[in-house]
């Protein structure tokens, strides 16, 4: 009787130090990575304010996309890890954002749109760098 209670009781020790020891792994990785995605949202939120916001008072989408890129490059140019951001994942995460929160107003819509605006977004940054 000793035997089966020591042996389950070593069993369940070994089962907590396994998922104790994974949910420590996971949470590093986690950490790892969130840096860049939170900067990422941060640019792509406050970027589609700044495009929304031109469209409604009347800019082009060129013009406000030009806007709202210059703007976001003052704001953001000296945060850390700015340099190292991977902009194609910037540039369709703003995409996807602005076509989902203004897109409708100026008849953007779907993935087509989507891939037009990362691309003249990557487009803007290669020719301001």
């Amino acid at each position: 009787m000793k035997k089966a209670i020591r042996k389950i009781a070593c069993n369940v020790f070994l089962l907590v130090m396994i998922f104790s020891t994974n949910a420590f792994f996971i949470q590093i990785a986690s950490a790892s990575e969130a840096p860049e995605s939170v900067l990422i949202e941060k640019i792509s939120k406050d970027y589609t304010k700044k495009f929304c916001n031109s469209i409604g008072f009347g800019l082009s989408k060129e013009s406000a996309m030009k806007f709202s890129y210059s703007e976001n490059k003052q704001i953001f140019k000296k945060r850390k890890g700015i340099k190292n951001i991977d902009k194609d994942l910037l540039a369709h995460k703003i995409a996807y954002s602005v076509i989902d929160n203004c897109g409708y107003q100026i008849d953007l819509y779907g993935d087509k749109s989507i891939e037009e605006f990362a691309s003249f977004y990557l487009l803007l940054d290669e020719n301001d760098s």
